[in-house]
């Protein structure tokens, strides 16, 4: 029991209860999917030449090669198309620095892929470098037999650094 106010003061209100996960309308957490497929990264740039958003998946060498010419990001790594696909995700130009992209996951569900990319974007009030920036993410799973595929897309704001 709290002891009683001075005269002339407010009584001191007992504190709110803390908010509940239902409360806030968040979710628990749940971990990565166990269909989730390991990622090797090829390369992640802030700067290319690909000035619009793309979501590729790309299944045989020449397409790969097309594709890497148009990146502008030096000597192409092989990949084993017999195994692997790559997926190569573009946020776009950006008209400053602090933007980025990533294939943050890949699960794979039955004989498709769901794709999981996130882009960053800097938050208000921070300093970046007024250049436009071109994003991209290049990776290889091995998941040469998916027939299908599907991106899903979140946009989160990056803190200051």
């Amino acid at each position: 029991m709290a002891p009683p106010a001075p005269a002339g003061q407010p009584a001191a209100q007992p504190a709110p209860p803390a908010p509940t996960l239902a409360d806030t309308g968040a979710s628990a957490y749940a971990p990565y999917d166990a269909n989730a497929v390991p990622i090797r990264r090829i390369g992640q740039w802030s700067t290319s030449m690909i000035s619009t958003p793309e979501r590729l998946v790309i299944r045989d060498d020449s397409s790969y090669a097309r594709f890497w010419q148009g990146l502008g990001a030096g000597a192409r790594p092989s990949v084993d198309f017999t195994r692997d696909v790559v997926i190569a995700v573009a946020a776009g130009q950006q008209p400053t620095g602090g933007h980025g992209i990533a294939v943050d996951r890949v699960i794979r569900s039955g004989q498709g892929l769901a794709v999981d990319v996130v882009e960053t974007a800097p938050g208000p009030g921070c300093q970046v470098t007024q250049a436009m920036t071109q994003p991209v993410d290049v990776v290889a799973v091995a998941a040469a037999d998916a027939k299908t595929w599907s991106f899903n897309d979140r946009t989160v704001a990056r803190g200051c650094q």
